[in-house]
């Protein structure tokens, strides 16, 4: 490892600080995946929906109308009042993937909390019907986990922290060179000598001339990525019966929630492949690590029709606008490293180490939803279809500070329309309903997402499985129990633009668990 004089050294810390000043802040949250992960929801907002797989666009007589068809708050015989309490457990099995190894890994996380509240007050009229009503629900969840760890004999994260020739340039001062970053993990990277300048290769007019910390052997990678938080919507809203057995309605909602990711990297030379000889450094141990949490607050609006076709068929239409989102992003970055004779060094947590850091404002429009739905009645039996068309590709960001010109030219190219399908049933025994459904969220990514061999292409299609059951106390007072699974794959990268880089194949479930009651007035 080449150290710098204590000169150097001071007029390098004067540069970079200055330097830091000048670097573009970071932005994280700027892809399609990202866009996906907010505005996409999980069907069921109630215990009583989620026990049918969130069916409901035909109109039901719940507060999950003012997710699925305001239209069906019509159906109400009565006022009624609900809340729900919900446990989530996720699960998330994988397999670490670096060339020539892998191994499996697998982790679990569990979160509870109130997950629906609402109250929904049948207007006294002469003939037909009025109903208003207002509700709070989750209608998101981001709770998963991810631990791993694994052996890297072909590349280390060190290698990522290697600036492109566009992302540095090099200054002359006193005999010296330093090089000024406008990359701000390369600048990062550069002040705890995971990355280093070398002379011999500045001589020999190498466009990069940096060397990574971890030049040779293997290292032993580990780390942990986490997602955390969710997104609550509250609605207000309401139906009028325009014809006999025929509903129009409409609501406003507002979802607010947070997200949080954490990912931390770890690598150690534990082999001592890197001891600094053979053209090596003396490197032993890094640590890295990215947080950032995003604050969202939206707004869009509900329409629909729900009609009795026949005395068993209802059918309903249902129409969402885009979502406007504004999100608000804090971030850090720390990293730190340390060699074989005790150097140590570290970026992050000190006075003017905020290179890394900061905030960041922008908004996301989400696409537009039209949702189509049936329901059939056969005695004790009740089936429920619906089919909701979302084209993702219409997702767009937009900021103030930063051209988002590009990033939604490629959510163009990555994101297709899709066909989400729900299907629910339910029977009544005396008192009890029983009920059941299935949910298919197909991935919108197209196929074109990864073409390069070390990505291999992931279907996140996600499945959702339900049963339910409610019990009639009286004619006032029911409780419902509601377990729902989803499924899906995801990878995960460790990092990127790095020949055989390490990857993360991950099969997640998540189930939950949802209690309730409601209480007609």
């Amino acid at each position: 490892m080449t150290r710098a004089n204590t000169l150097s050294v001071s007029f390098l810390s004067v540069l970079m600080l200055v330097g830091a000043w000048l670097l573009p802040s970071q932005v994280f949250a700027q892809t399609g995946d990202d866009a996906l992960r907010f505005a996409d929801r999980m069907p069921g907002s109630t215990t009583w929906s989620m026990g049918l797989a969130g069916t409901g666009v035909a109109g039901v007589a719940d507060a999950s109308a003012f997710v699925t068809n305001p239209a069906g708050l019509g159906w109400l015989q009565r006022s009624v009042g609900a809340g729900s309490f919900t446990m989530l457990t996720s699960k998330t099995e994988g397999v670490y993937h670096s060339p020539g190894y892998s191994s499996s890994l697998s982790d679990e996380l569990t979160k509870a909390g109130v997950s629906n509240l609402s109250y929904l007050f049948k207007v006294p009229t002469t003939q037909g019907s009025m109903t208003i009503g207002a509700a709070l629900s989750r209608s998101t969840t981001y709770e998963r986990g991810l631990s791993f760890d694994g052996d890297n004999g072909s590349n280390s994260i060190t290698d990522f922290f290697m600036p492109f020739g566009n992302e540095f340039s090099l200054v002359e001062d006193g005999g010296e060179v330093f090089p000024e970053f406008n990359r701000t993990l390369s600048f990062i990277a550069y002040e705890t000598y995971a990355i280093d300048l070398d002379q011999g290769l500045i001589d020999a007019g190498e466009p990069v001339p940096f060397l990574p910390a971890v030049s040779f052997g293997t290292v032993a990678q580990s780390g942990v990525f986490e997602d955390t938080g969710s997104l609550m919507e509250l609605n207000f809203g309401g139906e009028v019966e325009v014809a006999p057995d025929g509903m129009v309605g409409a609501s406003m909602n507002i979802p607010v929630g947070t997200f949080e990711r954490f990912r931390s990297i770890e690598e150690d030379d534990y082999l001592n492949d890197n001891d600094g000889t053979g053209g090596t450094t003396d490197f032993n141990y890094l640590y890295f690590s990215e947080r950032f949490t995003s604050d969202l607050v939206g707004v869009n609006g509900r329409f629909g029709v729900s009609a009795r076709a026949n005395e068993n068929v209802r059918i309903g239409l249902s129409i969402e606008t885009p979502t406007y989102f504004a999100i608000g992003e804090s971030y850090s970055t720390y990293l730190e490293t340390e060699f074989d004779y005790g150097d140590f060094f570290s970026y992050g947590d000190g006075p003017g180490q905020d290179a890394g850091s900061g905030s960041f404002d922008y908004t996301l429009r989400t696409p537009w939803r039209l949702g189509l739905g049936s329901q059939f009645n056969l005695g004790q039996i009740s089936i429920s279809a619906d089919m909701e068309w979302i084209d993702w590709s219409q997702t767009e960001f937009n900021a103030s500070r930063f051209d988002f010109s590009d990033v939604n030219r490629d959510i163009r190219d990555a994101l297709q329309s899709v066909v989400n399908v729900r299907v629910g049933a339910s029977v009544d025994v005396g008192n009890t309903e029983l009920r059941a459904g299935f949910a298919v969220h197909p991935d919108p990514r197209t196929e074109q997402r990864f073409v390069a061999e070390e990505f291999p292409n992931v279907d996140r299609e996600r499945a959702y499985g339900s049963l339910g059951i409610g019990y009639r106390f009286s004619d006032k007072l029911m409780i419902d129990a509601a377990w729902m699974a989803e499924t899906f794959k995801d990878r995960s990268d460790l990092y990127v633009d790095v020949s055989g880089a390490p990857y993360v194949l991950e099969d997640v479930t998540r189930h939950r668990f949802q209690i309730g009651l409601r209480f007609a007035m």
